[in-house]
């Protein structure tokens, strides 16, 4: 697959598909390159024996009212539900009970307690952990950690601030029913795509830029460079010469976290029809999960792990995991829900190859790596991906959009040659 072009794109994620749109847009002649079987990076979407859809990855539209997807969804009729945040209001299961309003009292407070500690922190010149500036040892600790982990990927005292108080939350998170994955693949299935291709060294001490492949080697003017940070920091990339100090210490300051799905198909409705759509049950104080029972009418129910947690349950298999969600539903509703469950899927992106993670947090004291991540060097190296973003990092769409701005960036460029 030997050739020229004047842009080699490494990465067929929202990003990487995004910037090959906007480059074919400009005349500019590519090849976008990708080392997995299929595009769509972190959004993609499998359909177990159930036949329902289910994201492994990305699946809820942020931020929607300012969201790119959510008009391409319109446009392949790809099914979607508007809510305001996340839609009815979780239902706590503590201590082997269901709690009422009054007890969640002390919960809402303890948020805005740490909300308020976070902006003050933030607002007085401090790049802190969360755990840094946050109570410690409140009632509902363990839960706001918790909710931290699902946002960030990581645990609170690995996560800056400036992640919290930076991130753009319209507070209107739209679910993609059909699959986010499905979507992303739908938007870019127009897109030429170089598949189960690895690059694996990119030379750039010439005028034209080399990268070895393992189809043959791809030269070209200028490369965009949208796989992760997990992925940057593997070394399964190599750059020659290597990269600035400046650029790897970015890289480093912006590791992704762990963020996995489990997910039970199961033989009927088994659940009252009062039975809320989400559950946060605590067995523990230790390992609060989040559940879905029965979403969008589907006869499944999925948990979901993060931060060092979803890593421990990662390494210890999939029977572990699956026992662990097990557990918190059956803790609810009684162990006989059991006999009932089907078979499972999982996610697993710790140990997903072309991945290596969920997304990526920002390091105590490190936000800034947001934009030296996102800095080309040489105006020959150009770096797009969620973890560029300085204020949708973490999403499908601030992936795109980041695609999307480094062309831009890359059009400057050549009008100054």
């Amino acid at each position: 697959m030997s050739g020229r072009f004047e842009v080699a794109v490494i990465g067929a994620g929202a990003a990487g598909l995004a910037a090959a749109k906007a480059l074919a847009a400009q005349g500019i002649s590519f090849v976008l390159l990708e080392a997995s079987h299929r595009i769509g990076g972190r959004a993609h979407t499998e359909y177990p024996p159930d036949g329902a859809p289910f994201d492994l990855g990305c699946h809820w539209m942020h931020s929607a009212s300012i969201n790119p997807f959510v008009p391409i969804a319109d446009e392949y009729s790809v099914r979607y539900e508007k809510r305001d945040h996340y839609g009815p209001e979780a239902r706590y299961f503590r201590g082997g009970q269901w709690l009422s309003e009054p007890d969640l009292g002390s919960l809402a407070e303890e948020s805005e307690a740490a909300e308020a500690a976070i902006t003050k922190a933030w607002s007085e010149g401090l790049d802190k952990s969360v755990a840094d500036v946050t109570e410690r040892n409140g009632e509902w600790t363990s839960v706001l950690d918790y909710y931290t982990a699902l946002d960030s990927s990581v645990d609170p005292d690995e996560v800056s601030i400036g992640d919290v108080v930076s991130y753009e939350d319209t507070d209107e998170n739209w679910p993609v029913v059909d699959g986010y994955g499905q979507l992303v693949e739908r938007w870019g299935s127009d897109v030429p795509v170089s598949l189960n291709t690895v690059v694996s060294v990119i030379h750039w001490d010439n005028t034209e830029i080399r990268l070895e492949t393992t189809r043959g080697d791809v030269r070209a003017k200028q490369v965009i460079i949208t796989v992760s940070t997990g992925v940057l920091s593997s070394g399964a990339l190599r750059f020659n010469p290597e990269l600035p100090e400046a650029k790897q210490s970015a890289i480093a300051a912006l590791q992704l976290g762990n963020y996995n799905h489990v997910r039970f198909w199961i033989d009927r409705q088994l659940f009252p029809t009062d039975a809320p759509e989400r559950v946060l049950v605590e067995v523990d104080r230790d390992s609060p999960i989040l559940l879905y029972l029965r979403p969008y009418g589907f006869d499944c129910v999925t948990g979901i792990v993060a931060g060092r947690y979803a890593d421990w349950l990662e390494r210890s298999g999939p029977v572990v995991s699956a026992e662990v969600v097990k557990e918190a539903l059956s803790n609810v509703f009684g162990h006989d829900i059991l006999r009932h469950i089907k078979g499972d899927r999982q996610s697993a992106w710790r140990g997903n190859p072309f991945v290596r993670g969920a997304y990526s947090s920002a390091s105590p004291g490190q936000f800034y790596q947001r934009v030296a991540l996102g800095e080309s060097v040489a105006d020959r190296l150009f770096f797009a991906g969620e973890a560029t973003s300085l204020n949708h990092f973490s999403t499908c769409h601030g992936a795109m959009m980041s695609g999307e701005r480094v062309v831009q960036n890359i059009l400057e460029a050549i009008a100054l040659t």
